[in-house]
């Protein structure tokens, strides 16, 4: 009968760890993708001038706003050790990951469908349409930056990071993952599970149209990252190491 819950939570992990890649799909789409010129706007430094302005933005920065803080949330409270230990007394340990990579492309899936544009104040716009050079620097940005991340996951256990190892190795009744890596990696990873902080701020504020709804999503994520990540100089010794070590199996190759 165990073995049957674990090998369904095994399952779960599996349709969890695709719906998670489409979320993200969306993501790098709502992020990524040129957005286009307002051409009724005021720009952010005249709002005294255009109170009206002002006023159409307050519904899309109130419900916006709402949606990141409940992202924020759900990110950071599902992580808290009071949700481990209600976990773990349910015997949900092997699940933990899993529920918290589900709800978190949940909440983000929410966030994308639902977020309001306020593109009536902009603090610049720039049309790429107007300069084939200006479209590909940005193109080329955005592409580097999500090969950064994406790389920095595979290296950093795609699989892991979004619960399938976890459960399949509770259904093997081998002890959880993070066990079998080194003393390092383990304190790295207690400090940061997402790569690359440097690659996403840049996608968020590399923006062709900063509208005030996109700047508030850039600092309240940066602004959360940054406080949350709390990477040490050990950490940076260990990646440095790690780093030197790749480049000389790349040479022996």
């Amino acid at each position: 009968m165990v073995s049957i819950g674990k090998s369904i939570v095994l399952l779960l992990s599996l349709a969890t760890f695709s719906y998670s890649l489409y979320v993200v799909g969306q993501l790098m789409l709502f992020l990524s993708t040129p957005r286009s010129i307002s051409r009724a706007h005021t720009w952010i430094f005249n709002l005294l001038d255009n109170k009206s302005r002002l006023e159409t933005a307050y519904g899309p920065v109130v419900f916006d706003t709402l949606y990141l803080i409940g992202f924020i949330f759900q990110h950071s409270f599902l992580k808290s050790a009071l949700v481990k230990k209600l976990l773990s007394s349910l015997g949900l340990s092997g699940a933990e990951r899993t529920i918290y990579s589900l709800t978190s492309s949940i909440c983000l899936h929410y966030l994308i469908l639902n977020w309001l544009p306020a593109q009536s104040i902009v603090l610049w716009q720039i049309d790429l349409d107007d300069s084939t050079s200006l479209w590909w620097t940005f193109v080329i940005t955005h592409g580097i930056c999500w090969v950064v991340i994406f790389g920095g996951s595979l290296v950093m256990d795609l699989p892991e990071l979004l619960g399938v190892k976890q459960a399949y190795y509770d259904l093997k009744a081998y002890g959880p993952p993070i066990n079998y890596k080194s003393g390092e990696l383990r304190n790295l990873y207690a400090h940061v599970r997402h790569p690359s902080f440097v690659g996403l701020s840049v996608i968020l504020f590399a923006t062709n149209v900063m509208s005030v709804d996109r700047l508030i999503m850039a600092l309240l994520l940066t602004t959360y990252m940054y406080l949350a990540w709390s990477t040490d100089h050990k950490d940076v010794a260990y990646q440095k190491i790690q780093l030197e070590r790749k480049k000389l199996e790349l040479k022996a190759q």
